[in-house]
């Protein structure tokens, strides 16, 4: 598969969720990670041979086919059985491999926001700092993930709205380039979106006089987070209508807001995030922030 692939690029983005250039800027950058991973690994315990020594690998012998693997495991999300046919690995190997591969592919891709290095001593000198803040979207989206076989925990995840188990996260993209500035821990879906935000620490890198686009998930969090200004659609009110000049103002919040709508529809395109979660709900955030 891996081979044939190759031999016809044009289907990279329907297996792999990338293009095939796009793949080969990643190798070398996922060769150093791997390299530093495998390095690590090496030396964790004591060793009676030397790093290299007993069988050779037959399936990923390079390290391009071990970052076609993970993400292969991205965009299809097979199960175990499925991935042991298609890649001629025994279950074990195929999960170690995946537990191995995930935190280098993260350090490949390199996902943080520039927050600052060194404390600032005044509010005003965080738009210095980190000047990324000073305008955002927020919106959160839940993933349905597995029914937990352990009575508190399947309490604890179920959401009554949704009317199923799921895990939520938020993110903050940024309006003009649509680049995603920050991902909110993983949590239970069915924490309110408002509660989600207050809970993030990022809410304290955001600097004064600051402005963020949000649904009406987010109302009173002006009063929770003063210094930040926020673009909230107005709701109806009970038993009456909104008028025009309202309904104009909401499409214009609504044109703004539909831009965090963007990275999500990208993120789902890999099946690890669309389909129902089948690992364990701790390892659900990895795949999110990857």
């Amino acid at each position: 598969m891996y081979a044939y692939l190759f031999k016809h690029p044009h289907l990279f983005p329907s297996i792999l969720g990338i293009t095939f250039s796009q793949f080969k800027v990643l190798v070398p950058r996922f060769s150093h990670a791997l390299h530093q991973a495998e390095n690590e690994a090496a030396y964790r315990k004591k060793r009676c041979r030397a790093p290299g020594a007993g069988r050779k690998p037959s399936i990923f012998i390079s390290d391009a086919a071990k970052l076609f693997f993970i993400l292969f495991y991205y965009k299809v999300y097979p199960t175990y059985r499925l991935a042991q046919v298609l890649f001629r690995l025994d279950i074990h190997q195929l999960y170690f491999w995946k537990e191995f591969l995930e935190p280098v592919l993260f350090e490949t891709l390199g996902y943080q926001l520039n927050l600052p290095k060194v404390k600032a001593r005044c509010l005003d000198k965080v738009l210095e700092i980190c000047p990324a803040l000073s305008e955002f979207i927020v919106d959160a989206t839940e993933r349905q993930i597995r029914r937990p076989k352990d009575n508190v925990k399947q309490e604890f995840y179920y959401s009554g709205k949704s009317k199923c188990h799921s895990v939520k996260n938020h993110i903050l993209v940024h309006p003009r380039n649509h680049r995603i500035l920050s991902v909110s821990q993983t949590v239970e879906g069915k924490r309110h979106d408002k509660t989600l935000l207050e809970d993030d620490p990022i809410l304290t890198l955001v600097p004064p006089h600051a402005t963020s686009v949000a649904d009406t998930g987010y109302l009173g969090m002006d009063k929770t987070a003063p210094w930040i200004k926020f673009v909230i659609p107005r709701k109806k009110p009970p038993g009456g209508e909104l008028t025009s000049e309202d309904k104009a103002n909401n499409r214009q919040i609504s044109a703004i807001r539909v831009r965090a709508e963007h990275p999500f529809a990208y993120l789902k395109h890999f099946n690890v995030l669309k389909q129902t979660f089948r690992n364990t709900i701790n390892k659900a955030h990895t795949p999110f922030v990857t």
